[in-house]
């Protein structure tokens, strides 16, 4: 979507309400392109350094917060590793990290006492609103946080985003099947996986069988890496949303479908409300610009007319078509 886009008033009367748990580095790349329809995000950094130089930045709509979410209210340990974003309310697996990741990246520095809250104690002391959209990369806590969410809070979510892991970087650490059967149970949907793969290292080095073996140094696509965390998208169904028949939980997805560019589920959405007389022509017309604005232009083998059909005749009879097979392998919700 062009920074420069137009928004119609009734889309931008339902902004939504976000919180960005783990937030070192600010918001997210995808999140700032469609910033006007964020109304407010809540960013949490429990090292106080760290969080202070984040606010004196004072960009509209955010709020930061040093504070550590986890499981329960009170103090807790946080075991610093020497790469601060490595950090964790879990104890590091060495054994583990140091078969991903070099020694120098895992080693716990330090072991500070940090404030920590639950999810729903933050929302009733700092009178923060429950948010629609919900990003945890907690290094080993989302499922602590998740849990932590009363039904009120559940019920006004749509989506979440959350780190998870498939190999147990961090002692006793919940995995990937934890949380996905924890997201199902309270109704929502996988709509979305964006894999982080590693060769094994060999000390301080990455590629440590390739660097001996084959003087390869460089991640490849047709040599397979072992999936050992991704991020996790995860929504309510667009036909479970459409049939609540309430208008602004069907905007507010549909801003969150723009955001992860999910650009074909959120026209269906359109379609659907627009078909059921939730959303009138007009508010459905304009909506689809959106769409159409956001997305890419079709290269001459993509398009799904007459020109396109022919050309893919051609591109075939020359043997010019392949199966591209790194979709899933590289790609990420940034454009």
């Amino acid at each position: 979507m062009s920074d420069q886009l137009e928004l119609p008033q009734f889309l931008l009367t339902y902004a939504i309400n976000s919180m960005d748990v783990g937030a070192r580095g600010g918001m997210q790349r995808h999140w700032r392109k469609h910033a006007a329809l964020i109304r407010n995000i809540d960013l949490f950094e429990p090292d106080e350094v760290a969080c202070a130089a984040q606010a004196q930045r004072n960009e509209p709509g955010q709020s930061w917060f040093p504070v550590a979410l986890g499981g329960r209210t009170g103090t807790a340990r946080l075991y610093v590793t020497s790469k601060p974003s490595g950090s964790s309310l879990y104890e590091p697996n060495p054994d583990v990290m140091r078969r991903f990741s070099a020694p120098s990246y895992g080693s716990v520095a330090k072991v500070v006492d940090v404030p920590l809250m639950t999810i729903a104690d933050f929302i009733d002391k700092y009178r923060r609103p429950v948010p629609e959209l919900l990003k945890l990369d907690v290094q080993g806590a989302e499922l602590d946080i998740l849990r932590q969410l009363r039904p009120e809070h559940l019920a006004g979510l749509l989506a979440v985003q959350a780190e998870v892991s498939f190999v147990e970087f961090y002692k006793s650490q919940p995995l990937f099947a934890d949380v996905d059967t924890f997201m199902r149970s309270q109704g929502f949907v996988m709509y979305d996986l964006l894999p982080s793969r590693s060769y094994r290292f060999d000390g301080e080095r990455s590629h440590g069988q390739l660097r001996r073996h084959l003087n390869i140094v460089k991640n490849r696509n047709d040599i397979s890496r072992r999936l050992i965390e991704a991020d996790a998208l995860y929504l309510r169904a667009p036909e479970t949303v459409l049939a609540g028949g309430k208008v602004g939980e069907i905007l507010k997805l549909f801003i969150i479908l723009l955001l992860y560019r999910f650009l074909d589920e959120a026209l269906w959405l359109v379609e659907a409300a627009r078909d059921a007389k939730i959303l009138e022509a007009a508010e459905a017309a304009a909506l689809i610009n959106i769409v159409k604005s956001a997305a890419p232009k079709p290269g001459l083998l993509q398009r799904a007319d007459r020109i396109g059909k022919w050309a893919r005749r051609i591109a075939k009879s020359l043997g010019l078509l392949r199966r591209k097979a790194d979709y899933w392998l590289d790609r990420s919700w940034d454009f």
